[in-house]
């Protein structure tokens, strides 16, 4: 791939465009979609999570393709998608996945399906595939998210470049949209003040463009608070909060190489949102778990524009999870006492410890469970496990 010095600053200026949607929906269809699509060199594209809907918290945008054509794929033809019964079906919806759509499905079989005579032909645009997966069933920290783009036949093939330049964008794209999905309120509003922050969950730390921290939510104030690991370093001369730092010294160099990479945006060296930095708790052998993401640079969070370039998520593995069971009936079409099984199958052992905790025969639990498992489109307890813990938040 051309690594000239237009070539970085074009890709430089898209990653820094990407982060811009962590805090803001609308810059995804309107410029961030519309520019990854001019490096990729494709007419078309779409972004969404798969199996859950803006309804549920999900999102699902779209460049090039008219929302017509989309209803039509969504109403009749997606049970007739070869791409994707193709993907879902050889377990290849795992997170980091480049694909092809003729790796997938050769052109020819293609070609002559009904997918494509009656669904994909309407848009002379949509003969070839090439999707990377943001988000995959094997994650455990995201919704299922998929992006994909398209070319016609009258269009160049896919190629190595444009699997390396796909390569490099995906992990600012997990980034941003892992800071988009974990600020988003119960009411599906995206968090953009210091007080909206407050009110989550989840322990979140704001730092400015040395590193240090500027702004922590109440849930990080009172986990610093414990000094069980984690800290906040006083800085003399300064307003800042601290510097953060880990009592433990293999932890505290990772921890500062996460923050410098972070700061620093580097298009070839970002490592994917899932990447967590495990901080070891002093007082007994559980974790401390780092999440990291650039943040755009028009991001105010009710203060100055620029102010803040860096997020960290903490979670504590210590404290409970929590899950909505109305999610889980939107999202995957679960009965409210599948969603009850499935919460407290979560937490137990065993059908018989869910049967004996809810007051209910072990051979009505057991069919509820494969009820479950049969609209999760999982067929193990381990996949059960990381969908339900993608949806689950901490208290």
């Amino acid at each position: 791939m051309d690594n000239t010095h237009d070539e970085l600053m074009h890709l430089s200026n898209l990653i820094g465009l990407v982060y811009e949607g962590a805090t803001d929906l609308t810059r995804w269809t309107n410029d961030i979609l519309p520019a990854i699509s001019e490096y990729l060199q494709v007419p078309e594209c779409i972004l969404f999570t798969n199996l859950h809907t803006p309804q549920n918290g999900g999102y699902f945008f779209i460049h090039g393709m008219t929302q017509d054509h989309v209803d039509l794929y969504m109403n009749k033809y997606h049970s007739y998608d070869l791409w994707t019964s193709t993907i879902i079906a050889n377990n290849l919806l795992l997170e980091g996945n480049v694909l092809l759509g003729e790796d997938v499905v050769p052109r020819e079989q293609l070609l002559n399906s009904v997918f494509y005579k009656e669904c994909l032909s309407r848009d002379k645009n949509m003969a070839q595939l090439m999707s990377c997966v943001v988000f995959g069933s094997n994650t455990s920290n995201a919704m299922p998210t998929v992006c994909s783009f398209f070319r016609g036949l009258h269009h160049a093939d896919f190629n190595e470049t444009d699997i390396l330049r796909l390569r490099l964008i995906m992990p600012h794209l997990s980034r941003s949209l892992g800071v988009l999905q974990r600020l988003q309120s119960a009411e599906l509003a995206v968090a953009t003040s210091q007080a909206a922050l407050d009110r989550l969950p989840s322990a979140i730390l704001l730092l400015d463009h040395h590193g240090n921290v500027s702004f922590a939510n109440r849930t990080a104030q009172k986990l610093l608070h414990d000094n069980d690991g984690l800290r906040l370093l006083k800085l003399t001369h300064s307003n800042k909060l601290g510097k953060l730092v880990a009592e433990n010294v293999a932890a505290n160099k990772l921890l500062k190489d996460a923050i410098s990479a972070t700061l620093n945006r580097d298009p070839y060296a970002t490592p994917h949102f899932s990447n967590c930095v495990l901080v070891p708790r002093t007082s007994n052998c559980s974790n401390y778990s780092l999440q990291f993401s650039s943040l755009g640079d028009h991001i105010e969070f009710g203060t100055g524009i620029g102010a803040y370039s860096t997020i960290i998520f903490i979670a504590d593995d210590t404290q409970p999870l929590r899950l909505d069971p109305t999610l889980l009936q939107g999202a995957y079409g679960l009965t409210p006492a599948e969603a009850r099984v499935a919460i407290t199958l979560l937490e137990s052992a065993s059908a018989k410890d869910v049967a004996d905790k809810l007051g209910t025969s072990l051979h009505t639990v057991r069919t509820q469970i494969k009820q479950i498992y049969a609209k999760l489109g999982v067929d193990t307890r381990a996949r059960f496990v990381k969908i339900l813990l993608g949806l689950a938040k901490y208290h």
